[in-house]
């Protein structure tokens, strides 16, 4: 499977997309946003959590922080609308481009047997099929160096560390704080 030049151009227009869109990400979103960020995530895990063991106590004081988790995230949320539309304006302005310019003849021929869906078409690539492998390819480690770290919806297992250490230093301090309680004469 020789290389063609237009494969090559196609890995430079993927990863310049890459870049730019982590960049984009990377100047848009905060530290503060991360943070809050992760307090949703964390917020949903212990919802989840109570939810499945049916944990009523937990579930009303969960209930009382749902509507700070929920102007966080809908602020967040907007600023991930954001970045979404100007990467599908860079995508769109890249696609419109490339369709002029390379139509749709194949990019790339593929060794007779390897088939992948949506990328090879009767043992040829075109300029969309090797667009998505690429951006595929280069995605996760560019934004693995350039975007700022953010959680998924299950959590991080730094975080969720990170976590049972407040949860144990919060229980800790509030033993501490009930035996302070208890020897403080009142009067």
């Amino acid at each position: 499977m020789p290389i063609t030049q237009a494969a090559i151009e196609i890995i430079l227009i993927s990863l310049m997309i890459g870049v730019s869109n982590a960049v984009l990400r990377r100047v848009i979103i905060t530290k503060e946003d991360v943070k809050n960020m992760q307090e949703a995530a964390e917020y949903r895990r212990e919802l989840m959590k109570a939810a499945k063991e049916k944990d009523v106590k937990t579930l009303q004081k969960l209930e009382k922080r749902k509507e700070y988790i929920q102007k966080i995230e809908a602020k967040t949320f907007g600023k991930n609308m954001i970045i979404m539309m100007a990467s599908l304006a860079i995508f769109f302005a890249f696609y419109y481009w490339a369709v002029s310019h390379y139509g749709m003849s194949p990019v790339l021929e593929m060794p007779p047997g390897l088939y992948i869906p949506l990328v090879v078409v009767n043992g040829k690539v075109n300029f969309f099929g090797w667009y998505l492998l690429t951006a595929l390819a280069f995605s996760l480690p560019i934004n693995k160096f350039l975007s700022p770290k953010t959680p998924s919806v299950f959590g991080e297992v730094e975080s969720a560390k990170e976590v049972s250490k407040d949860k144990e230093v919060k229980k800790n301090l509030s033993k501490d704080t009930r035996r302070e309680n208890i020897n403080t004469p009142r009067g």
